[in-house]
């Protein structure tokens, strides 16, 4: 027998990583890209929010500032294991595994790009 759980676009991560986490910014944390849906401060004892992994929304987040992100494009992280952020991490060039979101706006000139998070596997 099944039973629903959920309806499949976040999911609760009971202990973000050491670091400042802020409302609506892209991240991967234990192996899922997604949005984070509540700030966590530096200093919070309390360390765990939802994260939006859904591909159905399109968020505007902050990305580098040397990546060129045009309407279409696919984005990666960095090399390296461990959590990622999109304000620092997203790369257009694969390096390892699959993309992790689509651009759905290009990049402004604040460094602000629509897309949509993407959860294929490694």
């Amino acid at each position: 027998m099944g039973q629903l759980k959920g309806d499949g676009r976040a999911i609760n991560v009971p202990v973000v990583p050491a670091g400042q986490y802020n409302f609506g910014e892209l991240f991967r944390i234990n192996n899922w890209n997604g949005i984070i849906l509540k700030t966590i401060n530096t200093a919070d004892a309390i360390r765990a929010a939802a994260m939006e992994i859904s591909s159905e929304r399109i968020w505007y987040v902050l990305m580098p500032a040397a990546v060129a992100a045009a309407q279409g494009d696919y984005l990666y992280w960095s090399s390296g294991a461990g959590t990622k952020r999109g304000d620092t991490d997203l790369v257009v060039t694969a390096v390892v595994g699959s993309a992790c979101c689509k651009v759905e706006e290009a990049k402004d000139g604040n460094n602000i790009v629509g897309i949509r998070v993407l959860n294929l596997g490694p």
